[in-house]
């Protein structure tokens, strides 16, 4: 009997986790048919494993805890991917081009953000919360519309890619900087803003020195590592090192404090300078396609439909923060950095919120329901969810009317 009772959970988990996985994968190519970005059907995923558990209960504590895990391994997948897609040297080259647009952008969204969730009545801590989430964009649902123009090869297309990489990867170190600051700021009292800063500087600098060592290894370590399992292993064996190894930065930045998306990213950086030998190998592929949708899975677990009802008030408003915020973030300093012609399509590219504003609410969200309210994360879901399925195809009109851009 009591063997009977301890297979039961893992019997049900593995049904789940099976069944989780099939579904991505029909979701999957359901939203290529309907040019969606997949990963609002990975949350549909999750919200009708809540809805169904409370007909029949399947979400017992051993099966909430393995999907926690896995949706862990789909934040380090993710970022791992967003990390591997920048190329340092490339964007230090396009920095002076592009510089003014992303500073621009991430100012007024993420301003636009802070103010539309005090308006709507939240704190202050998950007002900066939502303003940092919004200041990043999304270059998985803003480059397809491009691609399928032709278009990314003109400097607009460019422009795109360069200030969509700058945006995640500023979304990120913004990220880290919140999270060493949230508990300073919940603890309350009489914090000056001295010791804010005091606090936010110890991070920057043990980010640049965390930088130095990853540049370090990418420099001195991964060309021979390389080498040597090009030498040694045939595939999959070569890809499970790159796997452990970029596990292990993104475990070492999580206990230093920096969180696994900071560490994910940074492992990412570190393999860029070859993407093309990770992307192409089946077994990343596979893991990657396995491991990803996870993440958003488990934000749709953590939302309940009654949640999601209640926040759509706070979603409006907070949409309409994180369209006009990047819009006019991005339109303005276009007028004078972008090609003629640019400043809407570029501008609209920079809408779309997925992976990155989710990664950030949901790190927050682990510091208590006082930093992100179930509530704000329902809202943020639902910008998500609207901006990643409106704005494609409001790009890919307006490509089309105006033609390759130049």
């Amino acid at each position: 009997m009591p063997i009977e009772a301890s297979a039961a959970p893992d019997g049900l988990l593995v049904l789940l986790v099976g069944g989780a996985t099939l579904a991505a994968v029909v979701i999957r190519h359901l939203c290529q048919r309907l040019a969606l970005p997949a990963l609002v059907g990975y949350i549909a995923i999750g919200l009708a494993l809540r809805g169904t558990d409370r007909l029949i209960p399947i979400l017992r504590e051993p099966v909430l805890a393995a999907f926690e895990l896995l949706a862990a391994l789909g934040l380090v997948a993710l970022l791992f991917r967003v990390g591997l897609n920048s190329d340092p040297r490339r964007l230090l080259q396009k920095l002076p081009s592009a510089s003014l647009i992303w500073a621009v952008s991430v100012f007024t969204s993420g301003l636009a953000g802070f103010a539309a969730a005090r308006w709507v009545g939240f704190d202050t801590l998950p007002s900066l919360v939502a303003g940092v989430a919004l200041t990043a964009t999304s270059i998985g649902v803003a480059l397809p519309p491009w691609q399928e123009a032709n278009a990314l090869n003109s400097d607009s297309g460019a422009l795109v890619l360069d200030v969509a990489e700058l945006d995640d990867i500023s979304g990120v170190v913004l990220m880290a900087l919140l999270l060493s600051l949230i508990p300073a700021i919940s603890a309350g009292g009489a914090l000056e803003w001295t010791v804010l800063g005091l606090i936010g500087a110890g991070l920057l600098a043990s980010l640049a020195a965390f930088a130095v060592a990853c540049w370090l290894f990418a420099h001195y370590l991964e060309p021979p590592l390389a080498r040597f399992l090009a030498s040694r292993e045939r595939p999959p064996a070569r890809m499970l090192v790159v796997v452990a190894l970029g596990s292990l930065i993104a475990a070492l930045a999580g206990m230093l404090g920096f969180s696994l998306a900071v560490g994910a990213l940074f492992a990412g950086l570190i393999f860029s300078k070859a993407p093309r030998r990770v992307r192409q190998d089946r077994a990343y592929i596979v893991l990657y396609d396995f491991l990803s949708p996870f993440f958003f899975i488990g934000i749709g677990l953590k939302l309940s439909p009654d949640a999601l009802v209640g926040a759509l008030g706070a979603g409006a408003v907070l949409l309409v923060a994180a369209v006009v915020g990047k819009l006019g973030g991005v339109m303005l300093p276009a007028q004078w950095a972008a090609p003629p012609g640019a400043a809407l399509p570029l501008g609209l590219s920079m809408v779309p919120r997925a992976e990155i504003a989710m990664v950030i609410v949901d790190q927050a969200g682990r510091y208590g329901d006082d930093v992100v309210p179930a509530t704000l994360y329902g809202a943020m879901v639902l910008v998500v969810l609207a901006t990643c399925a409106i704005t494609p195809a409001l790009i890919q009109r307006l490509l089309a009317r105006r033609g390759a851009l130049d």
